[in-house]
Parts: C-alpha cells; structure tokens; sequence
C-alpha cells in the first residue's frame, strides 16, 4: 500500500488528491456536489472506495448517541453552584457600585443647597434670638439633616442587594 491510496486498494491505481479528499467527504456526509459523479467514474481509487463509504455512512446513520440521563441537570446544576454563586454575588456587588455611584452623584449639591439653607437659616434667627440660641438651632437642625442623610445613604446598599437579589430570584425561581 502506497501512501495516498485508501486502506484495501493496490498501489497500482492513481495516488489520491485533494479533489479526491474532498469528493470522499461529500459523498460520506451524504453531500455529492454536481461533478463527484464524474470524477468516481474517472478515478480508480474513488470509484474502489464508494462501497465502503457507502458503508460507514450507513453505519454512522444508524448509530444514534444515548440521550442524557436524567440525573445529569442536578448533577450540573451541583457542580456549577459555587460557580453560580460567586458570579451572583459579583453581580450583587457590580449593582451595588453602581447604585451608591448614582446616589453619590448628587450629594455634592445636596451639601451645598444645604450649607446654604443653614446659612439662611442662622441669619433670620439671629434676627430675632441671641446668636448663641440661633447657633444651637442651627446646629440641632444640622444633625437632624445629618441624621437623615446618613439614613438615606445607609439604606441605599440594602436596597441594592434586595433589588439584586429579586431580580435572581425571578430569573431562577
């Protein structure tokens, strides 16, 4: 056996081609283009070959492979959960970024409008009180907005993570 001639033909036909590769190949996925006819019927080594490609496509069509069995998902589903799970708990953290970054981006002005308000604030009260009752209001009013702010910008990673973890439990039940 030479090399290039297929397996149970002699040396003595026509080495294989690439075109010979190339009809064997549609002529096994069951695919003959317009002039494999031609070429098998010139070719020596195609032509020898046919049978038994004829064969193992036959054999290939008749092998059908087994289904998956049926405790293959939880099976999956077992060995991808810690994968799972750290990808939720990135994602968690990824809403939480993204959710104190937005509420951050205000805040600034918040301070602001509210430095300014207490500002005011001072200033009509020491019109009518002395500046030490007017600064004791001002501050108590201070920690108050202080107090809420803080609350505010507290609950905001709950809410994340709340949010988050409604959102998995509707995708995955």
């Amino acid at each position: 056996m030479t090399s290039g001639t297929p397996p149970g033909t002699s040396g003595a036909q026509a080495p294989m081609t690439p075109v010979c590769d190339d009809v064997r190949t549609r002529r096994l996925l069951g695919d003959p283009a317009v002039g494999d006819d031609a070429h098998v019927a010139t070719c020596g080594a195609c032509a020898s070959a046919t049978a038994a490609l004829g064969h193992v496509r036959a054999a290939f069509a008749a092998d059908r492979p087994p289904g998956p069995p049926p405790s293959l998902a939880p099976r999956v589903l077992a060995a991808a959960r810690p994968l799972l799970a750290a990808r939720r708990r990135h994602a968690a953290r990824r809403a939480l970024v993204a959710a104190v970054a937005v509420a951050l981006l205000p805040l600034p002005l918040i301070v602001f409008v509210d430095v300014w308000v207490l500002q005011m604030i001072y200033g009509a009260l020491t019109r009518f009180f002395p500046a030490t009752l007017s600064f004791y209001l001002v501050v108590n009013y201070a920690a108050v907005l202080a107090l809420l702010g803080a609350l505010t910008y507290g609950a905001i990673p709950l809410l994340a993570e709340r949010q988050a973890r409604g959102r998995y439990e509707a995708l995955h039940g």
